[in-house]
C-alpha cells in the first residue's frame, strides 16, 4: 500500500558552496540533485567550480541530475549569452532532470526584464532539446511573472518554513529550506522535492 511518504521524491540543489560531496552517502537518503553549472557574474562565464565533479559523481551513485545557470542578465542579449554559456557546460552530459534558469535579483523585476530574460533564455535551451524551467522564489512566481512563462516552463519555485508554497499555479520542484543537513555533506544545504507523478511527467519530456 502507498504511503503519502512514497509519493515524495526528495531532492537537493547543491554549487561550490558545499564543498567536497559524498555523492554515495547523499544516495541513501535523496532521489535528485540540480547542480549549478555556473553564473553570469560581471558579464562573464563563471563555471561552478564543482559542476563537473558532482555531475560525474552524483551520477555514478545513482543520483537523477539536473542543472541550473544564476543569472545576472541585464537585458534580452545579456541573457541570450548566458544560454549559449550554460549550454557549453551541458554539453556531452545526459540530464534525468530539467535544466533551470535562477532569476532572483531584484533589479530583474524593478527593471521589468524578467520575463523577456526568461522567455529568450529557455528559447536557447529549447532549440536544443533541453526541457528548460525557471527558479524563482514563491512571491516572484505570484506577482511577477505573467501567465506564458508561468505555464510554458516548468516551474521550481523557492518557499522555506512553510507546510506547503503559497503559490496557486503548478510547479514540479519546491525548495523547501536553504539551511536542510544531509548527510554527505558538510554545512547546510537547499532541500527541494518534488511527487513522482511529476517526476514521470518531467522525465518524459526530458527524454524526448
Amino acid at each position: 500500500i502507498a504511503t503519502a511518504f512514497s509519493l515524495v521524491l526528495q531532492g537537493i540543489d547543491v554549487s561550490s558552496y558545499q564543498g567536497n560531496i559524498d555523492w554515495k552517502k547523499v544516495a541513501q537518503s535523496k532521489h535528485f540533485a540540480i547542480l549549478r553549472a555556473g553564473t553570469g557574474y560581471q558579464g562573464k562565464d563563471n563555471k561552478d567550480s564543482k559542476f563537473e565533479t558532482n555531475y560525474k559523481n552524483a551520477k555514478a551513485a545513482g543520483v537523477k541530475v539536473g542543472a541550473y545557470w544564476y543569472s545576472y542578465a541585464t537585458s534580452v542579449a545579456d541573457a541570450k549569452k548566458e544560454a549559449n554559456w550554460f549550454l557549453g557546460h551541458l554539453n556531452g552530459k545526459k540530464f534525468e532532470w530539467p535544466v533551470y534558469y535562477d532569476i532572483e535579483e531584484s533589479s530583474q523585476f524593478s527593471s521589468g526584464i524578467h520575463n523577456s530574460i526568461a522567455k529568450a533564455f529557455c528559447e536557447i535551451l529549447e532549440a536544443k532539446k533541453y526541457y528548460c524551467g525557471i527558479y524563482a522564489s514563491g512571491s516572484r512566481w505570484s506577482n511577477n511573472f505573467d501567465k506564458e512563462v508561468r505555464t510554458k516552463y516548468t516551474v521550481w519555485i523557492a518557499h522555506w518554513g512553510v507546510k506547503k508554497p503559497s503559490y496557486t499555479g503548478s510547479y514540479h520542484v519546491w525548495q523547501k529550506s536553504s539551511e536542510g543537513k544531509v548527510n554527505g555533506i558538510s554545512g547546510n544545504v537547499d532541500l527541494d522535492e518534488t511527487s513522482r507523478s511529476e517526476e514521470r511527467r518531467v522525465g518524459k519530456e526530458c527524454r524526448s
